[in-house]
Protein backbone atom coordinates (compact mmCIF):
# COMPACT_ATOMS: atom_id res chain seq x y z
CA UNK A 1 0.00 0.00 0.00
CA UNK A 2 2.83 2.36 0.91
CA UNK A 3 4.43 1.55 -2.42
CA UNK A 4 1.20 2.44 -4.27
CA UNK A 5 0.91 5.70 -2.36
CA UNK A 6 4.52 6.47 -3.15
CA UNK A 7 3.93 5.88 -6.83
CA UNK A 8 0.86 8.11 -6.77
CA UNK A 9 2.78 10.89 -5.04
CA UNK A 10 5.63 10.58 -7.53
CA UNK A 11 3.21 10.80 -10.46
CA UNK A 12 1.56 13.85 -8.90
CA UNK A 13 4.92 15.57 -8.47
CA UNK A 14 5.93 14.79 -12.06
CA UNK A 15 2.56 16.00 -13.32
CA UNK A 16 2.95 19.19 -11.32
CA UNK A 17 6.38 19.83 -12.77
CA UNK A 18 5.15 19.15 -16.29
CA UNK A 19 2.16 21.43 -15.77
CA UNK A 20 4.40 24.16 -14.40
CA UNK A 21 6.75 23.92 -17.36
CA UNK A 22 3.88 23.85 -19.82
CA UNK A 23 2.23 26.83 -18.19
CA UNK A 24 5.50 28.75 -18.10
CA UNK A 25 6.28 27.98 -21.72
CA UNK A 26 2.80 28.91 -22.95
CA UNK A 27 3.19 32.30 -21.30
CA UNK A 28 6.73 32.86 -22.55
CA UNK A 29 6.75 31.49 -26.09
CA UNK A 30 4.65 34.40 -27.32
CA UNK A 31 1.78 32.38 -28.72
CA UNK A 32 -1.89 32.14 -27.87
CA UNK A 33 -3.52 28.84 -26.95
CA UNK A 34 -4.48 28.30 -30.60
CA UNK A 35 -0.91 28.85 -31.82
CA UNK A 36 -1.23 32.40 -33.14
CA UNK A 37 1.59 34.89 -32.60
CA UNK A 38 0.80 37.28 -29.72
CA UNK A 39 1.30 40.85 -30.93
CA UNK A 40 0.59 44.06 -29.03
CA UNK A 41 0.84 47.62 -30.35
CA UNK A 42 1.23 50.91 -28.51
CA UNK A 43 -1.99 52.31 -29.98
CA UNK A 44 -4.97 51.36 -32.13
CA UNK A 45 -3.75 52.50 -35.56
CA UNK A 46 -0.61 50.35 -35.44
CA UNK A 47 -2.71 47.50 -34.07
CA UNK A 48 -5.11 47.81 -36.99
CA UNK A 49 -2.29 47.64 -39.53
CA UNK A 50 -0.78 44.62 -37.75
CA UNK A 51 -4.14 42.86 -38.06
CA UNK A 52 -4.30 43.66 -41.76
CA UNK A 53 -0.82 42.22 -42.34
CA UNK A 54 -0.93 39.41 -39.78
CA UNK A 55 -4.37 38.09 -40.62
CA UNK A 56 -5.31 34.72 -39.17
CA UNK A 57 -1.89 33.97 -37.73
CA UNK A 58 -1.74 36.95 -35.37
CA UNK A 59 -3.48 37.49 -32.03
CA UNK A 60 -3.40 41.31 -31.91
CA UNK A 61 -4.09 43.71 -29.04
CA UNK A 62 -3.84 47.50 -28.71
CA UNK A 63 -2.40 48.67 -25.42
CA UNK A 64 -3.87 52.18 -25.59
CA UNK A 65 -7.63 51.73 -25.80
CA UNK A 66 -9.49 53.13 -28.78
CA UNK A 67 -10.05 56.84 -28.25
CA UNK A 68 -7.78 57.02 -25.18
CA UNK A 69 -4.98 59.57 -24.74
CA UNK A 70 -1.69 58.01 -25.87
CA UNK A 71 0.35 60.44 -23.79
CA UNK A 72 -1.05 59.69 -20.35
CA UNK A 73 -2.54 56.22 -20.64
CA UNK A 74 -2.89 53.99 -17.59
CA UNK A 75 -2.48 50.35 -18.71
CA UNK A 76 -5.08 47.92 -17.39
CA UNK A 77 -4.26 44.50 -15.88
CA UNK A 78 -5.30 43.01 -19.23
CA UNK A 79 -2.83 45.28 -21.05
CA UNK A 80 -0.05 44.14 -18.71
CA UNK A 81 -0.91 40.45 -19.17
CA UNK A 82 -1.20 40.72 -22.96
CA UNK A 83 2.11 42.58 -23.14
CA UNK A 84 3.80 40.06 -20.89
CA UNK A 85 2.66 37.21 -23.13
CA UNK A 86 3.55 38.96 -26.40
CA UNK A 87 6.23 37.84 -28.82
CA UNK A 88 6.13 41.24 -30.50
CA UNK A 89 5.46 44.79 -29.31
CA UNK A 90 5.02 47.33 -32.09
CA UNK A 91 5.80 50.95 -31.24
CA UNK A 92 5.58 54.04 -33.40
CA UNK A 93 8.94 55.47 -32.39
CA UNK A 94 9.86 59.07 -33.29
CA UNK A 95 9.55 59.86 -29.57
CA UNK A 96 5.80 59.20 -29.49
CA UNK A 97 6.04 56.63 -26.71
CA UNK A 98 8.61 58.69 -24.78
CA UNK A 99 6.31 61.57 -23.90
CA UNK A 100 3.61 62.14 -21.34
CA UNK A 101 3.73 60.10 -18.13
CA UNK A 102 6.30 57.64 -19.48
CA UNK A 103 3.79 54.82 -19.13
CA UNK A 104 5.07 52.90 -22.16
CA UNK A 105 8.66 52.54 -20.94
CA UNK A 106 7.40 51.61 -17.47
CA UNK A 107 5.18 48.90 -18.96
CA UNK A 108 8.03 47.54 -21.08
CA UNK A 109 10.29 47.38 -18.03
CA UNK A 110 7.61 45.68 -15.94
CA UNK A 111 6.99 43.05 -18.62
CA UNK A 112 10.70 42.60 -19.47
CA UNK A 113 10.42 43.67 -23.13
CA UNK A 114 13.41 45.08 -25.00
CA UNK A 115 13.99 47.01 -28.22
CA UNK A 116 15.28 44.83 -31.02
CA UNK A 117 14.23 41.65 -29.23
CA UNK A 118 10.49 42.07 -28.69
CA UNK A 119 9.92 45.82 -29.29
CA UNK A 120 10.11 47.16 -32.85
CA UNK A 121 9.50 50.66 -34.23
CA UNK A 122 7.29 50.70 -37.31
CA UNK A 123 8.54 54.05 -38.64
CA UNK A 124 12.02 52.86 -39.65
CA UNK A 125 12.94 54.26 -43.06
CA UNK A 126 10.43 57.11 -43.10
CA UNK A 127 11.68 60.52 -44.25
CA UNK A 128 10.70 62.36 -41.09
CA UNK A 129 9.45 65.92 -40.77
CA UNK A 130 11.15 67.99 -38.09
CA UNK A 131 9.27 69.99 -35.49
CA UNK A 132 9.83 73.75 -35.42
CA UNK A 133 8.30 74.82 -32.10
CA UNK A 134 10.69 76.15 -29.46
CA UNK A 135 11.59 73.44 -26.96
CA UNK A 136 11.09 70.58 -29.43
CA UNK A 137 12.59 72.12 -32.59
CA UNK A 138 14.59 69.60 -34.57
CA UNK A 139 12.83 66.57 -33.11
CA UNK A 140 10.85 64.24 -35.38
CA UNK A 141 7.15 64.87 -35.85
CA UNK A 142 5.76 61.49 -34.69
CA UNK A 143 2.43 61.62 -36.58
CA UNK A 144 3.71 59.81 -39.68
CA UNK A 145 0.73 57.42 -39.74
CA UNK A 146 -1.52 60.25 -40.97
CA UNK A 147 0.27 60.18 -44.33
CA UNK A 148 -0.98 57.55 -46.76
CA UNK A 149 2.45 56.96 -48.32
CA UNK A 150 3.96 56.64 -44.85
CA UNK A 151 1.29 54.08 -43.96
CA UNK A 152 2.78 51.81 -46.61
CA UNK A 153 6.08 51.88 -44.72
CA UNK A 154 4.29 50.96 -41.49
CA UNK A 155 2.85 47.88 -43.21
CA UNK A 156 6.19 46.88 -44.73
CA UNK A 157 8.00 47.18 -41.38
CA UNK A 158 5.34 45.16 -39.59
CA UNK A 159 5.58 42.43 -42.22
CA UNK A 160 9.37 42.19 -41.82
CA UNK A 161 9.05 41.60 -38.09
CA UNK A 162 6.25 39.05 -38.41
CA UNK A 163 8.19 37.16 -41.09
CA UNK A 164 11.21 36.98 -38.80
CA UNK A 165 9.25 35.97 -35.71
CA UNK A 166 7.05 33.47 -37.54
CA UNK A 167 9.06 32.23 -40.55
CA UNK A 168 6.66 29.34 -41.13
CA UNK A 169 4.12 31.86 -42.45
CA UNK A 170 6.57 34.27 -44.10
CA UNK A 171 4.97 34.01 -47.55
CA UNK A 172 1.53 34.66 -46.06
CA UNK A 173 2.63 37.87 -44.34
CA UNK A 174 4.53 39.08 -47.39
CA UNK A 175 1.51 38.54 -49.62
CA UNK A 176 -0.89 40.33 -47.28
CA UNK A 177 1.51 43.25 -46.81
CA UNK A 178 1.98 43.66 -50.56
CA UNK A 179 -1.78 43.62 -51.12
CA UNK A 180 -2.35 46.16 -48.35
CA UNK A 181 0.39 48.47 -49.60
CA UNK A 182 -1.14 48.30 -53.09
CA UNK A 183 -4.53 49.21 -51.61
CA UNK A 184 -3.02 52.25 -49.89
CA UNK A 185 -1.19 53.24 -53.07
CA UNK A 186 -4.48 53.17 -54.99
CA UNK A 187 -6.08 55.33 -52.30
CA UNK A 188 -3.20 57.79 -52.52
CA UNK A 189 -3.43 58.03 -56.32
CA UNK A 190 -7.19 58.64 -56.12
CA UNK A 191 -6.80 61.62 -53.80
CA UNK A 192 -3.56 62.89 -55.31
CA UNK A 193 -5.35 63.43 -58.62
CA UNK A 194 -7.96 65.53 -56.83
CA UNK A 195 -5.62 67.59 -54.64
CA UNK A 196 -3.23 68.20 -57.55
CA UNK A 197 -6.04 69.87 -59.49
CA UNK A 198 -6.75 72.45 -56.76
CA UNK A 199 -5.71 76.08 -57.34
CA UNK A 200 -2.53 76.98 -55.49
CA UNK A 201 -4.40 79.44 -53.23
CA UNK A 202 -6.66 76.65 -51.99
CA UNK A 203 -3.84 74.29 -50.97
CA UNK A 204 -3.81 75.25 -47.29
CA UNK A 205 -4.39 72.73 -44.54
CA UNK A 206 -5.30 74.60 -41.35
CA UNK A 207 -5.70 72.43 -38.26
CA UNK A 208 -5.58 72.85 -34.51
CA UNK A 209 -2.67 70.42 -33.99
CA UNK A 210 0.17 69.86 -36.43
CA UNK A 211 -0.69 66.18 -36.70
CA UNK A 212 -1.36 66.30 -40.46
CA UNK A 213 2.11 67.38 -41.59
CA UNK A 214 2.82 64.11 -43.41
CA UNK A 215 -0.58 64.14 -45.09
CA UNK A 216 0.08 67.72 -46.23
CA UNK A 217 3.45 66.74 -47.67
CA UNK A 218 1.96 63.75 -49.50
CA UNK A 219 -0.54 65.98 -51.30
CA UNK A 220 1.39 69.22 -51.74
CA UNK A 221 -0.60 71.19 -49.18
CA UNK A 222 0.85 73.89 -46.92
CA UNK A 223 0.21 73.04 -43.25
CA UNK A 224 -0.86 75.61 -40.68
CA UNK A 225 -1.63 74.85 -37.05
CA UNK A 226 -2.34 76.42 -33.67
CA UNK A 227 -0.02 74.08 -31.77
CA UNK A 228 2.43 71.72 -33.42
CA UNK A 229 2.41 68.84 -30.95
CA UNK A 230 0.53 68.03 -27.75
CA UNK A 231 1.98 69.66 -24.65
CA UNK A 232 0.46 71.05 -21.48
CA UNK A 233 0.00 74.36 -23.35
CA UNK A 234 -2.33 73.81 -26.28
CA UNK A 235 -4.35 76.65 -27.78
CA UNK A 236 -2.74 79.51 -25.88
CA UNK A 237 -3.52 83.12 -26.86
CA UNK A 238 0.01 83.44 -28.21
CA UNK A 239 -0.36 80.36 -30.41
CA UNK A 240 -3.73 81.55 -31.71
CA UNK A 241 -2.36 85.02 -32.43
CA UNK A 242 0.59 83.57 -34.37
CA UNK A 243 -1.72 81.51 -36.61
CA UNK A 244 -4.13 84.41 -37.19
CA UNK A 245 -1.28 86.70 -38.18
CA UNK A 246 0.08 84.13 -40.64
CA UNK A 247 -3.34 83.76 -42.29
CA UNK A 248 -4.50 87.38 -42.42
CA UNK A 249 -4.81 88.57 -45.99
CA UNK A 250 -4.74 84.97 -47.23
CA UNK A 251 -7.57 83.01 -48.82
CA UNK A 252 -8.50 80.26 -46.33
CA UNK A 253 -11.18 78.00 -47.84
CA UNK A 254 -11.62 75.95 -44.67
CA UNK A 255 -10.17 74.92 -41.31
CA UNK A 256 -10.36 71.59 -39.51
CA UNK A 257 -10.41 70.28 -35.95
CA UNK A 258 -9.35 66.95 -34.49
CA UNK A 259 -11.91 64.44 -33.27
CA UNK A 260 -12.08 64.43 -29.49
CA UNK A 261 -10.64 67.93 -29.12
CA UNK A 262 -12.55 71.08 -28.18
CA UNK A 263 -12.97 73.36 -31.21
CA UNK A 264 -12.82 76.54 -29.10
CA UNK A 265 -9.26 77.46 -30.18
CA UNK A 266 -10.22 77.19 -33.86
CA UNK A 267 -13.45 79.08 -33.24
CA UNK A 268 -11.32 81.92 -31.93
CA UNK A 269 -9.17 81.76 -35.07
CA UNK A 270 -12.03 81.80 -37.57
CA UNK A 271 -13.67 84.70 -35.75
CA UNK A 272 -10.69 86.77 -36.91
CA UNK A 273 -10.33 85.47 -40.47
CA UNK A 274 -12.77 84.78 -43.28
CA UNK A 275 -13.16 81.01 -42.94
CA UNK A 276 -15.10 78.23 -41.22
CA UNK A 277 -14.61 74.79 -39.65
CA UNK A 278 -15.30 72.23 -42.37
CA UNK A 279 -15.16 69.04 -40.33
CA UNK A 280 -13.43 66.71 -37.89
CA UNK A 281 -10.29 64.73 -38.65
CA UNK A 282 -9.40 61.44 -36.97
CA UNK A 283 -5.71 61.75 -36.19
CA UNK A 284 -4.84 59.57 -33.18
CA UNK A 285 -7.12 56.54 -33.18
CA UNK A 286 -9.48 54.47 -35.24
CA UNK A 287 -13.07 54.34 -34.03
CA UNK A 288 -14.96 51.42 -32.61
CA UNK A 289 -16.28 48.97 -35.21
CA UNK A 290 -19.65 50.71 -35.28
CA UNK A 291 -18.05 54.13 -35.67
CA UNK A 292 -16.97 56.42 -38.50
CA UNK A 293 -13.46 55.02 -39.10
CA UNK A 294 -13.23 51.43 -37.82
CA UNK A 295 -10.13 50.69 -39.93
CA UNK A 296 -6.93 52.56 -40.74
CA UNK A 297 -7.94 52.65 -44.40
CA UNK A 298 -11.28 54.22 -43.42
CA UNK A 299 -9.45 56.81 -41.33
CA UNK A 300 -7.17 57.83 -44.19
CA UNK A 301 -10.03 58.01 -46.67
CA UNK A 302 -12.26 59.94 -44.26
CA UNK A 303 -9.58 62.54 -43.60
CA UNK A 304 -8.78 62.97 -47.29
CA UNK A 305 -12.46 63.31 -48.18
CA UNK A 306 -13.16 65.75 -45.34
CA UNK A 307 -10.20 67.95 -46.27
CA UNK A 308 -10.91 67.88 -50.00
CA UNK A 309 -14.59 68.68 -49.51
CA UNK A 310 -13.68 71.54 -47.20
CA UNK A 311 -11.14 73.04 -49.57
CA UNK A 312 -13.57 72.81 -52.50
CA UNK A 313 -16.62 74.10 -50.60
CA UNK A 314 -18.46 70.79 -50.78
CA UNK A 315 -18.77 70.46 -47.00
CA UNK A 316 -21.66 72.91 -46.80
Amino acid sequence: MKRVIGIIVAIAVIAGVVFGLTHRNSASDGRSSDGRLNVVSSFSIINEISQEVGGKYVNAHTITAIGADQHDYDPTPTDVKRTQDAAVVFANGLNLEKGGSGWFDKLMKTTDKHYGKQIFNVTDGIDTIKLTTAGVAGQDNPHAWNGILEGKTYAANIAKVLEKKDPEHKAYYAKRAAAYEAKLQTLYEKWDAKFSALPADDKKLVTQEGAMAYFARDFGLKPYFIWEIDTESNGTPSQIRTLVESLQGEKVPATFVEQGESDKPMQTVISQIDSHIAGELWTDSVSKKSGVVPTYYDLLNHNAETIYNGLTGNDK
